[in-house]
């Protein structure tokens, strides 16, 4: 039986595995300038019109579909979209949309306390990405490197109870840390973005953790 949300005739764990590629991609596309993520050349060679994963979670149909539609900035699309990560993305007072979890969510605790706390989980997994970039702990960038990393360590652990403990302690991230300010920040990233690049990388970050986080619920129950 297949994860809900997911039309493709790949096992669970090659699912996984796509999602690791494509969330390294949509972690850099929000993390760095479209000049070095390279955005703007996927979008020239149609690579974004072509995803690793299918799916029928609502968000990132229509991502997808938004991103196979026509470029309407096809002969200035660098530059559109250049100023529009600038505008939404970069920087942390002036961005329509800076995507770190304190500017959206208030955890209960000081956020120097809350960014202490995801560096000591980090560290746990033996990710310290988050100490070497000039970027703050609950950066989504930093928390998709992070995801990716414990994806990487489920798909690979061959004891079964080992396995089974990072697939609850990715769960536990995704549902509870990720996803309680992720999806008002994309929609934030859709009614501010001024080209369908964003708006589209939003949604798949969003729909792609939501059937992640499903796909580990089904395997937690032997689904």
């Amino acid at each position: 039986m297949m994860p809900g949300g997911i039309k493709s005739i790949n096992t669970p764990d090659e699912l996984l595995q796509a999602y690791t590629s494509l969330f390294l991609f949509l972690g850099g596309a929000v993390s760095m300038a479209p000049g070095e993520s390279g955005l703007p050349h996927l979008c020239d060679k149609g690579m974004l019109r072509n995803l690793p994963v299918e799916s029928t979670n609502v968000r990132f149909e229509a991502a997808s579909r938004l991103l196979r539609s026509p470029c309407p900035f096809k002969q200035q699309c660098h530059l559109a979209v250049g100023e529009n990560y600038r505008s939404l993305l970069a920087g942390s007072e002036k961005s329509e949309a800076y995507p770190a979890a304190s500017h959206w969510i208030k955890t209960g605790m000081p956020e120097e306390e809350h960014q202490a706390e995801l560096c000591n989980l980090y560290r746990r997994y033996g990710f310290s990405r988050a100490e070497e970039e000039d970027l703050a702990a609950d950066h989504l960038g930093i928390q998709l490197l992070f995801a990716n990393l414990m994806l990487e360590k489920y798909l690979t652990e061959d004891d079964y109870e080992i396995r089974a403990m990072i697939g609850s302690g990715l769960l536990d991230f995704i549902s509870n840390e990720m996803l309680s300010w992720l999806p008002r920040w994309a929609d934030s990233v859709s009614g501010s973005s001024k080209t369908k690049c964003y708006t589209g990388i939003s949604g798949l970050i969003v729909g792609g953790l939501e059937d992640v986080a499903d796909i580990l619920k089904r395997q937690k129950l032997g689904l």
